[in-house]
C-alpha cells in the first residue's frame, strides 16, 4: 500500500464513517432497530475512529520524525489507530451492557498497552537486523 493510497483511503473512509455514525444517531430509534442497529452503530464508530486517529497519528510521526520510512510510519498509525477504535468500542460496549466498572477499563488500557509493546519491541528487532544486514 503506498502512502497515498492511505491518506485518501483513510480520509474517505473517515467521512463515510462518519456520516454512517451521525445518521445512525439521529435517524434510527435503537429500540426498534434492535441488534441490528447496534452492530451498525458500532461498526460505523469503528471505521470512522479507526481511520481517522490513523491518519492524525500517521500526520503527527511524519511531522515529529520526518526521517523514519513512510511505510513503517503507515504501519504503526494504522495499528495504533485500530487499536484505540476497538478499546473505545469495547468501553462502550461495557457501558451499554452495564458491565463497566473503572478497574475494567484500566485492565483493557494494560492490555492493549502490552500488546502494543510488543509489536513495538518486534518492529525495534526487525528494524536493527535489517540495518546490521545492510552494513555487512
Amino acid at each position: 500500500m503506498t502512502v497515498r493510497v492511505f491518506i485518501v483511503g483513510s480520509f474517505l473512509t473517515a467521512i463515510i464513517g462518519l456520516s454512517i455514525w451521525l445518521a445512525i444517531i439521529f435517524f434510527l430509534d435503537p429500540l426498534q432497530a434492535g441488534i441490528l442497529g447496534y452492530v451498525l452503530f458500532f461498526l460505523a464508530l469503528f471505521l470512522a475512529v479507526a481511520s481517522s486517529t490513523s491518519l492524525i497519528g500517521y500526520l503527527v510521526r511524519r511531522l515529529v520524525a520526518p526521517a523514519v520510512f513512510s511505510a513503517y510510519t503507515v504501519r504503526v498509525a494504522l495499528r495504533q489507530g485500530l487499536w484505540l477504535s476497538l478499546f473505545l468500542n469495547l468501553l462502550l460496549l461495557l457501558h451499554l451492557t452495564e458491565l463497566y466498572q473503572w478497574w475494567l477499563g484500566v485492565i483493557l488500557i494494560i492490555i492493549f498497552l502490552s500488546i502494543e509493546l510488543v509489536f513495538l519491541s518486534i518492529d525495534r528487532l526487525v528494524t536493527q537486523r535489517l540495518n546490521k544486514q545492510h552494513a555487512s
